[in-house]
């Protein structure tokens, strides 16, 4: 009798399991016109090699409403943090319940589940709150992957960031302090003590100064800002320094003849996603590395976020929160 009772409790247990999420999910769309609502929808499924997320915040970032237009009909958003729900064929080292943080880049983030390949998908750091871990993805994977693989930081170095307030920049001069690197931040005269508390030894006002007046012969300049900020940048690097931009296209000639390496990062080469964030939680597991808030919105307001985001003085991050 025990033995038919175990059976039974096995077999419901391995039911449950395999019931993973439920059918449909409430989750954000675009509409035309780029326009925003929040629909129920299918829940995505995990391929081979990837895991199903149950979302609790997501990052808003510029290129999700560049974007839009091509997604119409579709869930906006790349950056994730929530807990695993369920893992897709030949996943392994993973198990449901993790909380983790990654790159939705196929389902959209803006939704209560979210599919994630293992290559893009790292544990969250206890260091961080779900909120604080949806804004890192992009932001601290393109700042970390800028500095170290086309940069080559190098301690001792000094390392000047134009935009360090917005979520590239201020994961940056985090990375880069960590690095052992002394930096100079440029931004708005209402972020200078936002980017001291950071980590900047160095702070330029760029609405009162020319960065140009005041710094020469860095090491490495990393540009998050625009593309007029690159040009005027190749002027302050020291002879055999380098300047990498996120923004735009660099001048080769002008680069040559000031004696400098120009580059941008490149995620078709080098260390994944997944590696490079979990090198980023490392930091923060240290206190080296956190997260700046600057607005958390419902679904039913995301709208709204991408309004904020679109004016271009976010300090850190703005967030969608999707679930408690």
């Amino acid at each position: 009798m025990r033995k038919v009772a175990g059976t039974a409790l096995f077999s419901l247990v391995i039911s449950v399991g395999a019931w993973a999420a439920p059918e449909s999910m409430r989750g954000v769309t675009v509409g035309d016109g780029g326009s925003l609502s929040v629909q129920t929808l299918p829940v995505p499924k995990p391929g081979a090699g990837e895991v199903l997320v149950k979302v609790r915040a997501a990052g808003v970032n510029p290129v999700d409403w560049k974007v839009a237009g091509g997604r119409v009909g579709q869930v906006p958003g790349t950056d994730v943090a929530g807990s695993i729900e369920s893992l897709g064929e030949g996943v392994t080292g993973w198990k449901p319940g993790e909380p983790v943080l990654g790159f939705a880049r196929q389902s959209g983030s803006y939704a209560e589940y979210a599919v994630v390949p293992v290559n893009s998908l790292a544990r969250k750091s206890d260091k961080l709150t779900f909120e604080e871990a949806a804004g890192v993805p992009i932001a601290a994977e393109t700042a970390y992957r800028a500095l170290h693989e086309a940069g080559k930081l190098e301690k001792g170095q000094t390392v000047l960031i134009h935009g360090a307030a917005g979520g590239v920049g201020s994961a940056a001069v985090q990375i880069a302090k960590a690095g052992g690197a002394r930096v100079i931040g440029t931004a708005s005269a209402n972020n200078l003590d936002f980017l001291r508390s950071i980590g900047a030894e160095q702070v330029i006002d760029y609405r009162t100064q020319k960065f140009e007046d005041v710094v020469k012969n860095v090491d490495l300049v990393l540009n998050t800002a625009n593309v007029e900020t690159s040009a005027r940048s190749i002027g302050v690097v020291r002879e055999g320094g380098v300047l990498v931009t996120v923004v735009g296209t660099l001048d080769a000639a002008a680069c040559a003849a000031a004696k400098i390496r120009c580059a941008r990062p490149d995620r078709s080469v080098g260390p994944t996603p997944a590696a490079l964030l979990a090198r980023v939680m490392e930091l923060a597991d240290a206190g080296k590395f956190k997260v700046n808030v600057d607005g958390v919105y419902p679904m039913e307001q995301a709208a709204q976020a991408w309004e904020k985001s679109r004016d271009g003085h976010t300090r850190g991050k703005l967030i969608i929160q999707v679930s408690k």
